[in-house]
């Protein structure tokens, strides 16, 4: 039987009690597993035993720096990593294990779902989430999140880490899971390895500022992947960019609702959406006026 490693990055979450009791709750074999917990916990929510381990840090870590820290003492065949506003499914462990029965199974990210409560949270998850919800069919993906995603240990060792100089939870994810498969893993989805998704981004700002950084953070604007998976050269510009950013928006926004089906019950979301894949243009064009100043800056001084 597997043994998993589960990682759990905490900044203060006051979920996190919830999170571990759904892990205490796997129809798995629990001496078969460790949860490693990496962070802070001002409400002291996380309980210590014999599956739960807490690595405190002295300092509020960036969510990339304190899934590395936790990988780095796993010691399963499996690292599975889990965010602090989730709930695993019963069945998620069982799930995961059965699937790397493939020996050429090394990469499997899991099915989202979210509360239908409020609008802008609902919203947030479709426009990142859609492709990896629980009603999508299973598949290989371009990228996959943290959020519900494990693999071999021997990829950790093989690609390396999380990019620790993302400083907040947006993009690094995709730039990780990209990485991996330029390296030439596959990134297979399994969307009956289900986790619930209770994140608290429930205003317009929120999920707009969380967009903005998902632009500005994308692998398509980031200069180390520009000849891979970068943007055209057309729209490495960004004036153009900001330009056709309404057209760009409405592919994007169409692509949720018609390539991996989101609900129509969910079509009131179309116009929130919209502007989430807006803002992403903004960051986006934001991160290619920086680095095009940036190089400004290098030649001038070369």
């Amino acid at each position: 039987m597997l043994a998993f490693s589960v990682v759990i990055p905490n900044l203060h979450s006051t979920f996190i009690d919830r999170t571990l009791a759904s892990l205490r709750a796997q129809d798995y074999d629990l001496s078969r597993v460790e949860v490693i917990v990496v962070g802070q916990d001002r409400h002291g929510l996380i309980r210590e035993d014999d599956l739960v381990c807490f690595d405190q840090s002295p300092d509020p870590l960036p969510p990339a720096v304190a899934r590395n820290r936790g990988m780095e003492q796993a010691s399963g065949d499996v690292v599975a990593l889990l965010d602090a506003d989730c709930l695993a499914s019963p069945t998620w462990l069982n799930t995961l294990a059965r699937r790397y029965q493939d020996a050429e199974a090394h990469i499997v990210g899991g099915g989202v779902s979210f509360p239908s409560g409020n609008y802008w949270t609902i919203c947030d998850n479709l426009s990142w989430f859609y492709e990896v919800l629980t009603d999508t069919p299973a598949g290989t993906r371009s990228h996959l999140p943290t959020l519900n995603l494990s693999l071999r240990r021997e990829v950790f060792e093989t690609v390396g880490g999380m990019d620790e100089s993302f400083p907040r939870p947006a993009g690094e994810d995709t730039e990780w899971t990209t990485r991996m498969r330029l390296a030439g893993y596959e990134l297979y989805f399994e969307p009956q390895a289900i986790v619930y998704h209770h994140h608290s981004r429930n205003t317009l700002k929120q999920v707009l500022d969380h967009a903005f950084h998902y632009g500005y953070n994308s692998v398509k604007v980031d200069p180390r992947y520009a000849s891979t998976v970068g943007l055209p050269a057309l729209l490495r510009n960004p004036l153009i960019l900001r330009i056709v950013a309404p057209v760009l928006g409405t592919g994007a926004t169409a692509r949720v609702f018609l390539k991996y089906g989101a609900s129509t019950r969910h079509l009131q979301t179309v116009p929130a959406i919209f502007l989430t894949k807006l803002s992403w243009c903004l960051g986006a064009a934001q991160r290619l006026g920086d680095e095009q100043s940036k190089g400004a800056k290098t030649n001038a001084r070369g």
